[in-house]
């Protein structure tokens, strides 16, 4: 079907008779009062439009409208100067805009008549594509405002200009296949490249960095992917930029990620590697041609100057925008620029050579003030000294006493944490000065927990083990993962201010004081086994967070990888070596689940006639071949010893080992 069929086609479909649509005739006489009190209505069109159907709708508006329209053939290089006059404009995109360009500076009122030709105007002013649906709220007074421009070297701009790789940023990918988004995130992947610019906004802001990506938009209320802060940018006098700068590989993917398979950003929260600025007027210089497109329209310059033109031009805007219009306030001069992390300094030069980094750095700001905390805390200090003694003694009397709450007391107490997170710190950065300074700290911070704790004990007149004790001589895989866990939390709290009040909670989770205070409780006994037992704790918990806080600090930037390997080597091999008696302590720890869970499952037994119920209270070891197994067995009337053979011998052939009994007897009489 050609173009003239389908615009009569268009017509003849929605050609009204007076019984089958009418306009309410008070609204008529309001739109004649208001609009089409002008001299004259014009149609402005092009040389393809279809005439008959033309006439049609000629016929239709002088009906309703009781005006007679004018058709004039819109000629590029005319400029109309009737402010009176009202002129629908029936044309295409590119004509349209062309209209506005050479317009923007005359009082003129003008409306958009559906085209099949100008989506993206009928989009940018949210017009009906019914025609007569578009001619009436083109003559409503409250749909009529004073237009704003977008413009891009000068031409108008209706729905963005895209400059470099925005990575599908402006695109709604719900509209594609799943194999689609898949394929062009793929493509995305192998197209990172950056340029560096200068940007200068409406109050000579200068900005210097490097870009992967700029998408502006006028209203970003268009792109219903994007959400908004609650509140719209139509008609606000300024244009809004979203700056794209990936700081490495990394962040890269997950910007993709978010794009392609969620692509829900807010406005007022986006991702750290986007810049967003917001202001009337923003130059784009660079000493390279961009390439970017002016609504799909492909163009190249070194030099991009945006800005928003209030027109005089009194444009008719759709019902669907109705709600925006309403809510249009006076503009607001100021300017909004949120660029804190887009790339600057030794980043911005990174990027610029092309070696982009597989992990982000850190910014040198953040940096410098991490290494100042981390220096400070690496220190030896009265402060140090006596927390420690403190913590230790208030740990030893809570693990005497058995109470949790002061144990954990203790614990906040600790400051042992701190030269952890330094040396750390000192280990990826191969700084010598914080390593051997924390390593000091560290150093003396548990000889001094051995000794006040040995010495609380040497003169303590009791003789108990305690389950505070009993908990920490027998450390496993979990605590290691502990040990991980926390070293993560530590490193990451040490180095965003804004967490660091999480540090206490950290603190309790490694407990890094408790074992060294069984150990030297241990020692104060002469216990080798629980010696050994809560310092393999503690050093489990020791090496586990150096390790994971060092990587830590590398994931965050602070360190190069190539760096920071030298310095993880002998972090990694004591852990891998306290790691191996914790694999068995958690093998053994597995068997004694399984045969726990397997014991659990026998209620009663019959022991030589006689009904025995039998409750395990613990298994206290377990290998492959054996099982200490402590319980609880309920009888009628006292049990020999033969029926206590015979319970382990039953026992043992359930769980296919050597069992060895520890046996609690409970005798209970019923009276009938």
């Amino acid at each position: 079907m050609t173009e003239q069929n389908e615009q009569k086609t268009l017509f003849k479909q929605k050609q009204l008779s007076e019984n089958e649509k009418s306009l309410p005739q008070a609204n008529t006489d309001q739109y004649l009062k208001n609009s089409i009190a002008a001299k004259d209505v014009y149609i402005l069109l092009t040389q393809n439009t279809n005439q008959e159907a033309l006439l049609e709708f000629q016929q239709f508006f002088k009906t309703h409208y009781k005006k007679e329209l004018q058709l004039e053939l819109l000629e590029p290089e005319k400029i109309y100067h009737e402010p009176n006059a009202m002129y629908f404009l029936y044309t295409d995109d590119a004509a349209i805009k062309n209209f506005l360009k050479t317009h923007k500076e005359e009082t003129l009122n003008i409306a958009i008549l559906p085209h099949d030709a100008c989506k993206e105007t009928l989009l940018h002013y949210g017009i009906s594509k019914d025609i007569y649906e578009a001619t009436e709220d083109a003559l409503n007074e409250k749909l009529r405002i004073n237009d704003q421009l977008l413009l891009c070297n000068g031409e108008v701009v209706f729905q963005k200009v895209s400059i470099g790789n925005v990575q599908n940023l402006s695109k709604n990918v719900f509209e594609s296949s799943l194999y689609s988004n898949i394929k062009e995130f793929f493509n995305n992947l192998k197209n990172l490249r950056y340029q560096a610019v200068t940007l200068q906004t409406a109050t000579e802001q200068k900005i210097y960095t490097v870009i992967s990506g700029i998408l502006v938009l006028e209203d970003y209320m268009i792109f219903n992917t994007l959400k908004t802060m609650g509140s719209t940018s139509f008609h606000d006098g300024k244009l809004n930029a979203l700056i794209i700068a990936p700081k490495s590989l990394m962040s890269y993917i997950y910007h993709l990620a978010a794009i392609f398979f969620y692509h829900k950003f807010s406005w007022g929260n986006l991702p750290k590697n986007i810049g967003f600025i917001s202001t009337s007027k923003l130059n784009i210089e660079s000493s390279k041609p961009f390439d970017f497109t002016i609504d799909n329209t492909a163009l190249s310059a070194k030099t991009i100057e945006l800005e928003i033109f209030p027109s005089n031009l009194t444009v008719g805007y759709g019902k669907s925008l109705e709600s925006y219009i309403a809510q249009t306030e006076e503009e607001n001069p100021s300017e909004t620029v949120s660029i804190n992390h887009l790339p600057k300094g030794e980043m911005r030069e990174l990027l610029i050579s092309g070696k982009v980094p597989f992990l982000k750095k850190a910014s040198d700001e953040d940096i410098k003030e991490a290494l100042i905390s981390i220096k400070e805390s690496a220190k030896i200090s009265s402060i140090f000294i006596a927390l420690m003694i403190l913590s230790t003694l208030l740990a030893t009397v809570g693990i005497f006493q058995d109470s949790t709450p002061t144990v954990i007391g203790a614990m906040i107490l600790a400051p042992l944490m701190a030269p952890i997170i330094s040396l750390s710190m000192g280990i990826v950065r191969s700084n010598k000065t914080i390593t051997q300074s924390a390593t000091v700290t560290l150093a003396l911070g548990i000889l001094s927990a051995l000794f006040f704790s040995f010495a609380l004990t040497f003169f303590m007149p009791l003789d108990i083990m305690t389950s505070q004790m009993s908990s920490r001589i027998n450390p496993n895989l979990l605590d290691l993962f502990v040990a991980i866990f926390s070293g993560i939390a530590g490193a990451y709290a040490s180095s965003k201010e804004e967490v660091a009040k999480s540090l206490a909670g950290v603190a309790i989770a490694i407990a890094l004081v408790p074992p060294l205070a069984v150990t030297g409780i241990g020692i104060g006994w002469g216990e080798l086994s629980m010696i050994y037992g809560s310092f393999l704790l503690f050093l489990t918990n020791l090496f586990g967070m150096i390790l994971a806080a060092s990587l830590t600090f590398v994931i965050l930037g602070y360190a190069p990888v190539q760096r920071a390997k030298k310095g993880l080597v002998m972090p990694a091999i004591m852990l891998a070596a306290v790691s191996i008696p914790l694999i068995f302590s958690f093998y053994s720890l597995m068997l004694q689940s399984s045969d726990y869970a397997k014991l659990n499952k026998i209620k009663e037994l019959s022991m030589k006639g006689q009904k025995i119920e039998l409750n395990i209270l613990a298994i206290q070891s377990s290998t492959k071949n054996k099982a200490v197994i402590e319980c609880e067995v309920s009888a009628d009337s006292h049990l020999d010893q033969e029926a206590y053979q015979a319970l382990g011998a039953e026992l043992s052939k359930r769980l296919q080992k050597k069992v060895t009994l520890h046996i609690v007897p409970k005798i209970v009489i019923k009276q009938e």
